[in-house]
Formats: structure tokens, sequence, C-alpha cells
């Protein structure tokens, strides 16, 4: 008889009950960690052998560069690459070697693992994120695009825009996202709420837009003079007249979509120590998503089809490697032209996750997903060859510019992670244009938008690869 079982993809990997969400006991893919020879051997070499025994992980030491074990961490296969750096190096030139690194680890033109810089104030600080527990996303800040609270159970809206001052939104659980007036109309003003909000430490997610430097985060956009800066470790909120600190503990992710310049941590000038992605880290934030370089191209927006429009069936982590592979497709198919394509090169190289990649950090269900999966796997009776059934079912059309919205015509290219890789990929039936199997990735091409109430399905046979 043949031996099978079913994957359905639901908002979390476990029960979510009223009571929180019950994290079942997945196991980690391999998982690679890749350091200096030298920084292993000091301070920072506690943080490797706690992730060696947390994770199972294998370490790959270096002497000059992570291209000395290139072909070695390639070998091993990992599903995670962790590279672990003191806070002193630099930062954007080292994220474009991590970048480059984890897509040359075979001969395709994806990404090869869900990879992350894990770092700190100093080795002590980069032990507090490896030990950090899940972390359930249930309560947003935004700072821009209010309405993607209607993807999280509760959560609060100031606006970016100075054309739109004054304008508020909030969610709450069980209704829908609604705008309100009689907001800040000044910097100073923007700035008090703003502290207020996030003084009362109660959000699992920050979200934050516009203007950015290596220590600061301009509150408004395209022009202000409320920041948010950071030194030593420490943040303020500052404006004409306000001068307010801040500090937090509770455990939360920081998603920086859309400023440029925060993920910098250290470079030149730019010293750590008034780094805003580490003082943040050093205020209750597991993992930092942001950009080494000025942003121009709105490519990290795209992630929320993942991260928030999922329902929780991706991690924070998870979300960023499918956004990577799915604009990978869109090179290597030529799906983008012009400055289209100069903006997805570019914005993929620059955005980096600091922390744990490993950490499941997910939200919470409060909707059906935008679009329902699922991931039906079968034995074959021939060793390592299964058979897997993807189907998708379209629940949900955004509104805006983004390449799944309407203007766009739908859902038209996405992907889905594997639960292990796999090779010699043979297609049996498809009601997509196009399918691709890189790694332990599905993406999918339907050729067109497909709208609320599409289903598409893909049948394909392909040999598990072994742990």
């Amino acid at each position: 008889m043949t031996r099978w079982f079913v994957l359905v993809l639901v908002a979390a990997v476990g029960w979510l009950t009223q009571a929180g969400a019950v994290w079942a006991a997945e196991p980690v893919g391999r998982y690679a960690v890749v350091v200096n020879k030298g920084v292993a051997a000091g301070p920072w070499g506690k943080v490797v052998k706690f992730l060696e025994t947390k994770h199972k992980a294998k370490t790959f030491a270096y002497d000059k560069a992570p291209e000395d074990v290139r072909k070695d961490v390639g070998a091993y296969r990992p599903r995670y690459v962790c590279f672990v750096c003191p806070p002193t190096e630099d930062f954007p030139a080292f994220a474009a070697v991590a970048n480059k690194f984890c897509r040359t680890l075979d001969d395709d033109p994806y990404v090869d693992a869900i990879w992350g810089i894990l770092t700190g104030l100093d080795a002590d600080h980069a032990m507090e994120l490896a030990t950090a527990e899940p972390v359930v996303i249930r309560r947003a800040f935004t700072k821009t695009l209010g309405p993607w609270l209607n993807w999280v159970p509760e959560g609060e809206y100031v606006t970016e825009w100075t054309r739109d001052r004054g304008e508020l939104g909030a969610k709450k659980v069980g209704t829908d996202f609604a705008v309100k007036t009689g907001g800040p109309t000044s910097d100073a003003d923007d700035a008090k709420l703003v502290h207020k909000l996030l003084a009362e430490d109660s959000f699992d997610l920050i979200i934050g837009s516009g203007h950015g430097g290596h220590n600061n985060w301009m509150l408004m956009y395209p022009s202000g003079k409320g920041f948010l800066t950071a030194k030593d470790g420490k943040l303020a909120m500052t404006a004409s007249g306000v001068d307010l600190p801040l500090a937090g503990k509770r455990p939360k992710v920081y998603w920086a979509v859309g400023n440029c310049l925060t993920g910098v941590v250290n470079s030149g000038r730019n010293n750590f120590k008034d780094s805003y992605a580490l003082a943040w880290m050093k205020n209750g934030t597991r993992q930092y998503v942001g950009a080494v370089q000025s942003t121009w191209y709105e490519l990290n927006w795209n992630m929320a089809d993942w991260f928030l429009k999922q329902e929780g069936r991706w991690t924070f982590s998870e979300s960023l490697f499918l956004l990577r592979q799915w604009s990978h497709y869109l090179l290597t198919e030529n799906v983008v032209t012009g400055r289209d394509r100069e903006g997805t090169a570019f914005t993929d190289g620059i955005f980096v996750l600091y922390g744990d990649p490993a950490l499941e950090a997910r939200v919470e269900k409060t909707r059906d997903p935008a679009l329902t999966e699922t991931l039906d796997v079968r034995e074959t009776g021939v060793k390592d060859v299964v058979r897997m059934t993807y189907t998708v079912t379209v629940n949900f059309v955004g509104e805006g510019n983004k390449r799944t919205a309407e203007k766009f015509g739908g859902w038209r290219i996405f992907c889905h992670l594997l639960p292990y890789q796999v090779t010699d990929v043979a297609i049996e039936k498809s009601d997509f244009a196009k399918v691709v199997c890189p790694g332990e990735t599905l993406i999918w091409d339907a050729g067109k938008g497909l709208k609320v109430g599409d289903v598409r399905s893909v049948t394909f046979t392909a040999k598990r690869v072994p742990d």
C-alpha cells in the first residue's frame, strides 16, 4: 500500500487558540554557522557554540573571507545560514558578500538558504538574540500603509505623509482597520504621539518607512524635523521642544520596509555604538530587517504578501527569503525590464535580516489568508522519490502598486517553501504557465493574474534530498 501524508498550511505551525499560539515542535533544517576563525576563537565563540547546540548546527570557520568555505557550505545543503559577526564589521560590504554567498551555494540563479547576520553591541548582546524565544505577532504599529493592519489582530497607525498630516488609524480585535482624523498637525506633536504609543511597549511588530540613516528615522515623509535617534545603544525621540527617551523590553520584530540606511550598523564614520538597528535590538527587537544602502525602489514592500497576507504561514525570515526567490524569478525570466529590472536587482541586494534566521516570528491568525495553499505529499514506492500536488485558491486581491494587486491583474507569480530540498523535478500535470523548483522552493507563474476564487494546481515527482 502506498504510504502518504498531507500537509495543509494554515496560519501558523500549530493550533491557534484564544489563549494564544501553540507552536509545533517542528525540527529546524540543516543550519550552517559561518564565522571568521579569529572571531570564533574569542568572546564570540560562546555565541557560535550556543547556535551549534540549539540548532544542531555545523560551523564553517574561514580565514580571510566567507568565500573560503562557500563550497563546503554548499555541499552541506543548509536550510539556514547564520553569519556571526562582531559589530565592527563593515556591514554594507559584508551584506553584499553574504547575499552573493547564499546565491552561489549551487549553480542556479536562486537563493540557496534562508540567511541572516547575528551581531550585537557585544557578544553578550548577541547571546540575548541567539537565545530569543518565538515571537507571536498580535499587535503592530505602522507609520505606513495602515490597511496592512487588517492582517494582524490589532494595531495602531500614524501617517508618515506630510500631505496627510492628522491622519490616524486603528485596528481592533474582530473589526476592520479604520482611519480617522484629528491626529498631530506638527512635527513636535507627531513625535510626542509616536513616542507615547511606542513607550507603552505593547507592540510585537513595528513597521517604519520614509527617510532613515545609520542612526535615525525621520518620522514624516518627504520632509520633517521629528526624529527617533540612536546613541550608545539608547533611543530618543526629538523634535522642536521635544527630547524624550524611549526604551522597551517586549520581544518584537522590526521591519524598516522603506527606510534608507537603518541597516548599516557599522561603516566608516558610522559607528556601531550609534546604530539605529542595534539600539532597537537592545530594546526588545529579536529580528530587524533593514537596508544597508539608500533605497529608491519599493521591492521590499512585497514581502507583506508572505509575512502579513498569509496569516502566519511564513515566518519573518522565511518571508524575506521567499521575496528574494520571487525577485530572482522576475529577473531570470525577464518579467521585469528597464527601471523595474534595475530596481529589483538593486533592492534585492541591500536588505538584510539581523538576528537568528531560524527564529519563529509569525503573525497570529485573524482572518482567512489571501491564498489558501495545500501541499499533498505521497511516497511513490521508489526510494526518496515523492509525488507532490500543490494547490492554491485565491481569497483576496489587493489594491495599490504591488505586483499582486488588482492593477497588475492579481496573483500571477508566487513562491512556496517546500518541507525539504528536492531534485529531478518532473511535472506530471499543471494548471500554471510555468513552475520551477530550485532547492526547497516552488515558484509558480500563472501566466496571468489570478482573481478571487481562482484555483490552480500542479502535480510533480521529485527526489527528496536526504538530511
